[in-house]
């Protein structure tokens, strides 16, 4: 493993907020992320705890016990690897005291091939606590197959296929209003190029017209080229080439 790029950095939180710890890491294979607190393990079994598995850290409804000192730990077949202790101090607040609903992790843009996983995090604070809610801005459904909420409010989408690429948005709404704050990123899904119908082979008569037609998707749009023994087959003289295919 290299070092950590991303250490975890000293929070303060009020209570019944929010809190948030990063790390990253590149190493071979790919490190598997945990996190301590007070040099024991963080119970992931809390449901106010949220580990995503970008490696980040969510606290929700913070409490006074949370403060401590928080550490991420990177492990794989090749060893373990501690990063710098970052420390969460809680202060009191007046928790019944009137917030506006604000997000304070948005998603992020990513580009991703098919079949992986994105992660699309959001992160909002207010009083009363804000409900959130994903849509996309195309107005097309975001749909349910292989999609999962994630603590209060992120989104991961398994298998992710072209259909999934969009500008998603994430909505953090005053509960019973219409107040809200919104927050929002593009997911682009690229996709290997592939034959869906390849050239045939064919006899014609002396004379009379040879068709070859090809047929490919991927995403972005592949670019096909002719050849001809091997050679590049340009267009010209009684050779010509329709919709590039």
């Amino acid at each position: 493993m290299a070092d950590f790029h991303v250490q975890p950095e000293s929070v303060h939180a009020e209570e019944s907020g929010v809190a948030r710890f990063q790390c990253q890491i590149h190493g071979l294979p790919e490190p598997v992320i945990s996190w301590e607190k007070d040099r024991r393990p963080v119970d992931t079994t809390n449901e106010r705890y949220t580990l995503l598995p970008t490696g980040v850290l969510q606290i929700t409804g913070v409490r006074e016990e949370d403060s401590g000192k928080f550490c991420c730990v990177a492990h794989n077949s090749a060893g373990v690897k501690h990063s710098a202790e970052a420390l969460l101090t809680v202060s009191g607040s007046q928790s019944s005291v009137y917030k506006e609903p604000m997000i304070l992790v948005g998603p992020e843009n990513l580009t991703l091939t098919v079949h992986q996983t994105a992660i699309l995090e959001c992160v909002a604070t207010g009083y009363p606590r804000p409900i959130v809610s994903w849509s996309r801005l195309d107005g097309r459904p975001i749909g349910v197959e292989g999609i999962q909420v994630l603590g209060t409010g992120n989104l991961m989408i398994s298998d992710v296929g072209v259909q999934h690429s969009g500008v998603y948005v994430c909505a953090a709404n005053k509960p019973g209003t219409r107040v809200r704050r919104t927050a929002q990123g593009r997911l682009v899904v690229q996709a290997p190029a592939e034959f869906v119908q390849p050239p045939q082979s064919i006899a014609r008569p002396v004379g009379t017209t040879a068709i070859f037609t090809c047929q490919v998707q991927g995403e972005p749009e592949p670019q096909l080229t002719w050849l001809k023994n091997g050679q590049v087959l340009e267009p010209g003289g009684h050779v010509k080439l329709r919709n590039n295919n």
